[in-house]
């Protein structure tokens, strides 16, 4: 009777006992965010975001496109993980990791007819989409859910599904200052003659852009002890930045590597976002620098 007895009290105690979820949720990721930023050659930099259930060894993405270059992937702390990637899929051993963020360039996101782009991707989530600067959009498969302009450059919220974006790139990468930039600026300065106007163009092109500059050092020795995954021409980047004294044009870069300039900007992007320069417009020039923590002291 006694054991009949025990056998009732457990079976009663599993009845009214409150049922636990599982410790391990059914997928690693908790949350993720999607961002495409397309440049005027073609190309698409894709930055996918995603927070973690750290106890799963490993992560699966899908990546866009066919070919991919320039894959980063990093945990919250900014180190790199390890991770492989076969048929478009890209298994990343993230245990123990909170965070990932991976970042690639693909080609196969757009396609051109004439003078018309078009970016075509299919997406799981709500994807948020920067477009070329001074680029004009044609044509939208579907509403936004948001729309952003700032300096020339326009950014959409898409919602998940099928994104089909036509648009006219109006710059090609190397035109310079032209007089339809005047043009433009005419209307803006109403209070000044065309005359003046012109006059003062002139004098903003007669006078070169300088430089600040600085008696910064760049400390090479504990910048590249930390950094151990860099490639021989981000090396050469950055020691050319050191005989600068940490600053110096884009423009310098491109002549002093010798690189395609769609090259010369992912390899500097990707500098960018292993924290060891910054990139900051001026005019039509950009200015690339040492972050102050990579500098002696």
């Amino acid at each position: 009777m006694k054991r009949a007895g025990a056998i009732w009290g457990f079976l009663l105690l599993l009845l009214t006992a409150p049922r636990f979820s599982p410790i391990l949720a059914s997928t690693p990721v908790v949350s993720e965010t999607l961002a495409l930023t397309v440049y005027l050659d073609g190309f698409v930099l894709v930055n996918h975001e995603l927070e973690l259930n750290q106890t799963y060894p490993s992560v699966n993405i899908t990546l866009l496109g066919e070919a991919h270059k320039d894959i980063l992937v990093v945990d919250e702390k900014g180190l790199p993980l390890d991770y492989s990637v076969v048929d478009g899929k890209a298994t990343i051993y993230s245990l123990n990791a909170t965070q990932i963020k991976i970042s690639y360039f693909t080609p196969d996101l757009t396609s051109k007819t004439g003078k018309y782009w078009t970016l075509g991707a299919n997406v799981s989530i709500s994807t948020k989409v920067i477009m070329p600067e001074d680029a004009t959009i044609i044509s939208l498969n579907n509403v936004p859910e948001l729309i952003e302009s700032s300096n020339g450059q326009v950014s959409l919220v898409m919602a998940s599904g099928t994104i089909e974006i036509t648009y006219i790139a109006e710059h090609s990468l190397h035109q310079p200052t032209s007089n339809y930039e005047i043009l433009q600026f005419i209307p803006i300065v109403s209070s000044l003659t065309a005359f003046g106007v012109l006059a003062l163009w002139f004098i903003r092109r007669k006078k070169p852009l300088q430089l600040k500059k600085s008696a910064s050092e760049v400390d090479l020795d504990k910048l590249l002890e930390r950094e151990k995954y860099l490639r021989p021409e981000e090396v050469q980047a950055i020691h050319f930045l050191a005989e600068k004294h940490g600053t110096a044009f884009e423009a310098e870069l491109y002549e002093k590597l010798g690189l395609p300039r769609t090259t010369m900007w992912r390899l500097l992007k990707r500098l960018e976002k292993m924290e060891i320069v910054d990139i900051q417009k001026s005019r039509r020039q950009n200015i690339i620098s040492i972050r102050k923590k990579c500098l002696k002291k």
